[in-house]
């Protein structure tokens, strides 16, 4: 599969999302940097209490920034990414005890890391769906209604779509309209019966679609 161009529009919303997610960890960074700073003061860092919360932060960043980058080039490493999280939500509590006991103050400090987190979940999201489809591995999704409607022959389409790496949804519902007109034209030659009566070569076609082959292949 090609790879996706972007267009110009494309390229100003990135580096808009971009600038904003530099904007918002600078933002962070500075509103973090003086109430870790003093907590380490008071937990007897000395003079490391200087650059301790920029090394939690550059941490947080370089980890994300690898994490993104190997997911891109298709090699992930999910230890960064949790990592980063876990060095994210040191950083919360680090801000929230220098507002303990005051919930509000809590809360206000952890607003813009969590804004942060959600900004990189959703470049995270996207790198990791455009790498799947340059490299031709995207697997689409069942459609949410197709659930609801019919949950049980959904799932076996579900299951048949991730056991046989069938990528398109559109042609596993294909594959799964050609057996079911398959298994009806059975049932109407062979009568009720139809799975005793007809003969081997008639049912393989139905087995075989079982494991993903089409039946335009078989029947």
């Amino acid at each position: 599969m090609a790879a996706m161009q972007l267009t110009r529009t494309h390229r100003i919303l990135i580096g808009v999302v971009v600038a904003g997610a530099v904007v918002i960890a600078g933002i962070g960074f500075a509103g973090s940097y003086a109430a870790v700073r003093a907590l380490a003061l008071q937990k007897g860092f000395g003079n490391f209490s200087l650059v301790f919360p920029i090394g939690i932060d550059m941490g947080i960043c370089v980890l994300l920034a690898l994490d993104l980058l190997l997911t891109w080039i298709r090699i992930p490493f999910p230890l960064l990414r949790q990592t980063a999280w876990l060095l994210t939500a040191a950083t919360i509590a680090f801000n929230g005890a220098a507002a303990w006991p005051d919930p509000l103050g809590v809360g206000m400090h952890a607003v813009i890391p969590i804004l942060f987190v959600v900004t990189v979940e959703a470049a995270r999201h996207a790198v990791g769906r455009i790498a799947d489809i340059t490299a031709d591995r995207h697997m689409e999704g069942v459609r949410i209604t197709r659930w609801l409607l019919s949950p049980l022959p959904t799932f076996k389409l579900w299951r048949r779509m991730k056991l046989w790496e069938l990528r398109s949804y559109e042609q596993a519902v294909g594959m799964e309209q050609d057996r079911l007109i398959y298994q009806a034209r059975l049932q109407a030659r062979y009568g009720r019966a139809w799975r005793r009566k007809a003969p081997v070569e008639a049912l393989m076609p139905l087995r075989l679609a079982r494991i993903g082959v089409p039946l335009a292949q078989t029947a």
